[in-house]
């Protein structure tokens, strides 16, 4: 895809100006908080960024085919529990707790994805999407509180897991998810559904797309990644946390919905969410290192998704015209 400079002058490439909007925000803190530019905050920065960023690219499979995954924050907590509960209470060994984990997030997608198809035709898709994983999210968050009754899992003797917690490994972790993700969105054929599925979902019907598979596959992937994310974080933590997750799906369709995911299917590309979930991250560092009150934190970003989707909105608007 080519990129002309008057596209980039006129702000209409997104990433480019997500680029510009990182360049500023740091100018800005490290102008009034000198211990931004200190490595140890950003490698902090950097450090929660890339669950979060797993987590985005994960549901960026869904919102590209039109649909939603509101679940994925849940699904990260209750996969923290179950690691935790694996490795302390079954006594497995870490790789098997993992595949225990990832296995049963990505059955919990693949539940998700058959929901929706059972139900769109004849409902449009985005109302059984939103429907089931708004069950789940409270379900899984719920589940992940009662299976403790609300008390985390110190795993510190596990020194295994810490492993996972290395820059080295997540950024590991980060490029191999990054690398599916994109492969998936542009190369291959289930790609190519992915978008044409969200564009147009009649056409693609009368095109012969096997759409239910391709949906079933999108909220897979979702739920592995936010697999991943939720043992990300616990590794980061070294403990099973039932809140770890809370409310990261917000972020992560809000990381979206900033890096040119559009909301209304059909498109943008999982680098995009990586970088929105960036500037999310940048943005929440800022406002710490600023002093500004931990109280404000949400209703900023929730601003600043509103922005984000309204600008996608007009976007689509202006191409409709």
């Amino acid at each position: 895809m080519s990129v002309r400079l008057e596209d980039i002058v006129r702000g209409r490439v997104t990433l480019f100006n997500i680029f510009i909007a990182i360049v500023v925000i740091a100018i800005i803190t490290g102008f009034i908080n000198p211990k931004f530019w200190e490595p140890g905050n950003w490698q902090a920065l950097l450090t929660w960024y890339l669950g979060l960023s797993v987590l985005a690219m994960g549901e960026s499979m869904v919102l590209i085919t039109g649909g939603i995954d509101l679940s994925v924050g849940s699904i990260a907590s209750a996969s923290s529990m179950l690691l935790a509960i694996a490795l302390d209470r079954w006594g497995l060994p870490l790789a098997l707790s993992i595949v225990f984990v990832l296995i049963v997030t990505t059955l919990i997608g693949m539940f998700h994805g058959f929901f929706v198809s059972i139900f769109s035709p004849p409902l449009p898709q985005i109302m059984p999407a939103f429907i089931i994983t708004l069950a789940d999210n409270i379900f899984w968050g719920g589940f992940a509180t009662a299976i403790t009754l609300g008390w985390p899992i110190p795993l510190y003797k596990y020194s295994d897991l810490s492993v996972i917690a290395t820059p080295w490994m997540l950024a590991l972790i980060l490029i191999i998810v990054a690398v599916i993700s994109i492969y998936i969105q542009r190369y291959s054929i289930i790609g190519r559904y992915i978008y044409a599925i969200g564009g147009n979902i009649e056409a693609a019907r009368l095109s012969g797309v096997p759409i239910n598979k391709t949906r079933v596959f999108a909220y897979s992937y979702s739920a592995l990644c936010a697999g991943i994310a939720g043992i990300i974080f616990t590794a980061l933590m070294m403990t099973g946390y039932p809140g770890v997750g809370r409310g990261q799906e917000l972020y992560a369709i809000a990381s979206n919905a900033i890096g040119g995911v559009s909301l209304a299917g059909g498109e943008g590309i999982a680098l995009g969410a990586a970088i929105g979930a960036f500037l999310i991250t940048l943005i929440r560092n800022a406002l710490v290192l600023s002093g500004v009150t931990p109280y404000w934190y949400d209703p900023i970003t929730g601003v600043i998704l509103g922005v984000a989707v309204t600008i996608d909105l007009y976007r689509r608007v202006r191409g409709v015209r």
